[in-house]
């Protein structure tokens, strides 16, 4: 018998708290059930309608969380309708700023664009710089990853630039000048943990546009806040995008260092799929360096991890850059090996995929 069925004769507002209480452990599919169950049930208190926007809200967050973006979209969109209803400005921001998260996902970036702009105005329009703030902060992530997605279509002029395409040029600037707002008002308030979150998505920024050296500075403050948390996955990341900045900077002795501290913090976190990333990259490093043979090590620790998870993609990558490998080794017979294995690999992915 399922925990909801011996709910039969509990209030509505007793669920909603037990919805509430579940999202804050992170158990948003048993959440769920109860915040819907309690809408059936009605909220009977004597600010109803406050009680309903809230359980929208929350439903909308749960659903976000699974991925269920259809279903986050339908309750934040209600959430706003309540908020409207209510006359509850910071209620509505809120549900705003929500709605476009859940639009950003979906890759719908207009959307997204058009209410984390509501989001922002109505924040300005009530002075609560706390809601500015995560407005400012939800306009430039929409900016980013609208300009990212545009350059992941383009084709890149040359290694050195990966600004090809002017509108995207554009938003990554609109993005740097609203994160840095954000900025003003998290330093001032002394909020390090939001101000390493904007040092790492600044240093995101400058790293599309091509300045490396300027990413650089950004995520070292990053990565001395997340280490002052403790934050290894934050740590992790960081680690990965100073590898990266420093490829461009034509340092990759200094990028396969922090390559492999990349893939300690994954060890150590028992993430296998970022360490499988993460011996690509210390991979590609070693090669970028040289080093073939350390390359050849890193890339089947990259395959051996890719097979454990059945991952073909990435085992068809593997192959490829352990043929790469062995043929600047000198090694022809191992690398022709790997090279026929990498495209009997793709074949059966491209198979699947058309399947």
């Amino acid at each position: 018998m399922s925990s909801l069925t011996l709910m039969e004769g509990v209030d509505g507002m007793s669920l909603a708290q037990e919805g509430e209480r579940l999202c804050r452990q992170s158990n948003f599919k048993a959440a769920i059930g109860y915040l819907e169950l309690a809408l059936k049930r009605g909220l009977n208190t004597d600010e109803n309608m406050k009680a309903v926007s809230a359980v929208y809200s929350q439903l909308g967050n749960a659903y976000f969380a699974l991925k269920d973006y259809d279903m986050a979209l339908h309750y934040h969109q209600l959430d706003i309708e309540t908020a409207m209803l209510l006359h509850d400005k910071l209620g509505l921001a809120k549900a705003h700023g929500n709605l476009g998260i859940a639009y950003k996902a979906t890759g719908d970036f207009e959307n997204a664009l058009e209410h984390t702009m509501q989001h922002l105005n109505i924040a300005q329009e009530i002075h609560d710089k706390e809601c500015e703030s995560r407005a400012l902060y939800n306009v430039a992530s929409v900016l980013y990853c609208r300009a990212k997605a545009r350059l992941n279509s383009c084709l890149r002029i040359n290694e050195d630039s990966v600004d090809v395409d002017p509108i995207s040029v554009s938003d990554l600037h609109s993005a740097v000048d609203y994160y840095l707002q954000n900025l003003r008002i998290v330093e001032s308030s002394k909020d390090s943990a939001a101000c390493g979150r904007t040092y790492g998505n600044l240093g995101n920024c400058y790293y599309l546009l091509g300045d490396y050296k300027t990413a650089v500075e950004l995520y070292n403050k990053r990565l001395g806040l997340a280490r002052r948390f403790g934050d290894r996955a934050a740590m992790k990341r960081t680690y990965t995008n100073l590898g990266n900045a420093f490829i461009f900077l034509k340092q990759a002795a200094k990028a396969v260092s922090y390559y492999r501290l990349a893939l300690d913090m994954a060890v150590e976190l028992k993430d296998e799929l970022a360490e499988a990333q993460c011996c690509f990259n210390a991979g590609n490093g070693s090669a970028a360096c040289g080093d073939h043979s350390t390359a050849a090590e890193y890339h089947v620790r990259y395959l051996r991890i890719s097979r454990k998870l059945q991952n073909k993609t990435e085992e068809t990558n593997a192959c490829a850059s352990l043929g790469a490998d062995y043929r600047n080794l000198g090694d022809r017979k191992k690398a022709a090996y790997f090279y026929a294995l990498g495209m009997e690999l793709a074949f059966k992915v491209l198979c699947y995929l058309s399947v």
